[in-house]
């Protein structure tokens, strides 16, 4: 009896644990998901008009030089939300870490290719992580009044990264690729370990690593 006693006290802690972990998901999901509910759209005709445009980076390939699906759907909804008169201009904003690796190039290119006119597309090269883009559309170039691109999750988040910032921020949603249960679960995790990310940068304060002069938006 002594020895069962002693294996349920032991089991208590990681029990205790893995409650104490769900209870922390389970707020930073709330925190994420209640400011940005009603302001996430899947529609181009459900967003405002007269936007500035965001769209979150990310690498245009994956494994073996295929093109990266989350970065079509981003290029892609951003493209028909310009088309339809939505937004006056477009910030691509992403990692810049070496001359080889430019999100904000390979987004502006891309977005040439589907008919945006150059003049319309602004390069943030300093948008390391989605805090860092969301804050300095704000900070760096001006933007009160954003339309934030990405799939769905991501851009829940982006926008309640947004308000907390202060800034009116809508999200549209661009489509989801087609992927095994292995990698819809890789994504899971990496979003929900990326929200309570997002709660501790808004107790701790933490702002984006640069930002530096203002740049003036085309009107």
């Amino acid at each position: 009896m002594k020895l069962l006693r002693r294996l349920l006290k032991l089991c208590r802690i990681p029990c205790y644990a893995l409650l104490a972990l769900l209870t922390v998901m389970a707020c930073c999901e709330l925190w994420a998901e209640l400011p940005s509910a009603a302001r996430c759209h899947g529609r181009a005709q459900d967003c405002r008009d007269n936007s500035v445009g965001l769209v979150l980076g990310c690498s245009k390939y994956v494994a073996r030089g295929r093109l990266n699906y989350f970065f079509t759907g981003r290029i892609k909804a951003a493209a028909e939300l310009w088309r339809t008169g939505k937004l006056r201009c477009i910030i691509v904003s992403g990692d810049n870490r070496s001359a080889n690796y430019n999100e904000p190039r390979d987004m502006k290119n891309a977005l040439l290719a589907e008919g945006v006119p150059e003049d319309r597309i602004v390069c943030d090269y300093a948008g390391l992580r989605t805090l860092d883009s969301v804050v300095r559309a704000q900070k760096v170039f001006g933007a009160d009044r954003l339309t934030i691109i990405s799939q769905k999750e991501h851009v829940e988040r982006a926008v309640a990264i947004a308000r907390h910032h202060g800034i009116d921020a809508e999200g549209y949603e661009a489509s989801l690729p087609p992927c095994t249960t292995g990698t819809r679960l890789k994504q899971g995790i990496r979003e929900r370990a990326a929200r309570i990310a997002m709660v501790c940068d808004f107790i701790f304060g933490v702002q984006p690593k640069h930002l530096g002069d203002p740049v003036q938006l085309p009107e």
